[in-house]
């Protein structure tokens, strides 16, 4: 979603964060028991700014009522846009060798 969208309602005081790889993201954790509770980064290939949110932290959210949309970042196809049903799970070709 973006981040407009987003309001974190109560508990700050009970968040840390963590930014890993090509900080592209961050994500917040439960200072208390580790669950991942949502993230914030940019990927222009996303349309710029986003929140992503852990479903299973949200109250009276069922979700198998939420409608899911898949990206295929694994092959670093993005252009492709979004899908309704999940990407073909194609071989990943290690760097120097034959496609």
């Amino acid at each position: 979603m973006k981040p407009a969208a987003f309001k974190l309602l109560a508990g700050r005081e009970n968040i840390t964060e963590y930014a890993f790889g090509q900080k592209i993201s961050t994500r917040s954790f439960c200072k208390h028991c580790g669950v991942h509770l949502f993230g914030a980064g940019h990927l222009a290939e996303l349309g710029g700014d986003f929140v992503s949110i852990n479903l299973n932290t949200l109250d009276d959210v069922d979700p198998l009522e939420v409608k899911v949309m898949y990206w295929d970042g694994r092959h670093d196809n993005w252009h492709a846009g979004p899908s309704d049903k999940p990407w073909r799970i194609a071989p990943l070709t290690p760097p120097g060798s034959a496609a």
